[in-house]
């Protein structure tokens, strides 16, 4: 069977991360899956066959492509211009978003349109009860928001038999994300911690900014600030500690996954980071924006490896607790 996956979004979010998973997932139960996305929002490292096209595509291209292809079933993720297409070409198709999900230009008969989906799939990223009047009409379900997880190194070694060790942090270079406090806490213990190192992933306007603290307190040698053009999920691999300083973040994909792959853990108090860590078990919780606790948390997880495996394990749980399989399973059921 040949499928295709259309991974979008909005200009906060990116369905990149599960539709890269899912059509491997896919792939390797043995269909021919192409992933489609708007030019750019697909690394060429994340994923391969990868079908770019122009962000002003109109559906009646994509149609016609999906006809040529001889494609026989559509899943959609966050991308309505893919469920436009799949209808126009007499594709079968299903439809995901995250809960509250808005495109940044609202589709015209939304609605009307995933009438038409075989399924229309809502994933959860809190415990709250769904808003079912956003979606009446619809054949609507609910599925978990999985963890995309990679493997990581075993822990039969203590950190002092390590030449390096490092820290990473994910987002937006912006105020939000913390990483100007996260840099002030860095100021503090690099001196005291040489084979320590610090890798923020992220770009936005704010990189100027912090690029100029780096070098003004005299950072470059265990610091640097790398694009998400990088391959998160090998810097996940290789990690030590998963620094998420956000303030208020709307989700907390990128914790959920680096924890999922065995990754202790401190983060700033937000709704999104209480309900995947429990303090003091599977990651360390502090109260948001303020440096001194995060120092203090940082620099413990640092300095006691026992406490970092300990962590690890219980935070590697939490690929079993949202388990990527179920979330395959869901689309897979379609295909049969």
């Amino acid at each position: 069977m040949n499928v295709t996956v259309f991974a979008g979004g909005n200009k906060e979010f990116t369905a990149s991360r599960l539709g890269v998973k899912l059509a491997q997932s896919l792939r390797e139960q043995g269909f021919n899956v192409t992933l489609r996305a708007v030019k750019g929002k697909i690394k060429a490292k994340d994923a391969s066959d990868v079908r770019e096209y122009a962000a002003a595509a109109k559906p009646k291209t994509l149609a016609a492509a999906l006809v040529k292809e001889k494609t026989d079933f559509v899943v959609s993720l966050m991308n309505l211009t893919g469920c436009q297409a799949a209808a126009e070409a007499g594709v079968p198709f299903v439809y995901a978003e995250n809960e509250g999900f808005k495109e940044d230009k609202a589709v015209k008969d939304k609605k009307t349109l995933l009438k038409k989906a075989k399924q229309v799939f809502v994933i959860k990223t809190s415990d709250k009860p769904l808003n079912k009047k956003a979606y009446t009409g619809l054949k609507v379900q609910e599925v978990a928001n999985p963890a995309v997880w990679v493997e990581h190194y075993n822990y039969n070694k203590p950190a002092c038999f390590k030449k390096e060790n490092n820290i990473v942090a994910v987002g937006k270079l912006a105020k939000e994300s913390g990483f100007d406090n996260l840099l002030k806490t860095w100021a503090r213990l690099a001196p005291a911690h040489r084979t320590w190192h610090l890798t923020i992933v992220g770009d936005g306007a704010g990189k100027a900014a912090l690029t100029k603290f780096i070098a003004k307190n005299g950072l470059e040698a265990s610091t640097e600030i790398v694009s998400a053009a990088e391959d998160v999920y090998s810097l996940l691999r290789n990690a030590d500690i998963f620094a998420y300083p956000a303030l208020n973040p709307a989700n907390a994909d990128i914790l959920l996954d680096a924890m999922a792959s065995k990754l202790p853990c401190v983060a700033c108090e937000s709704g999104p980071v209480t309900a995947l860590v429990a303090n003091g078990v599977n990651g360390l919780i502090v109260n948001a924006g303020e440096e001194e606790p995060f120092t203090i948390a940082l620099d413990e997880l640092m300095v006691n490896w026992g406490k970092r495996v300990g962590i690890a394990v219980e935070a590697g749980k939490l690929k079993d607790r949202y388990p990527f399989e179920d979330f395959v399973r869901a689309f897979a059921q379609f295909l049969r």
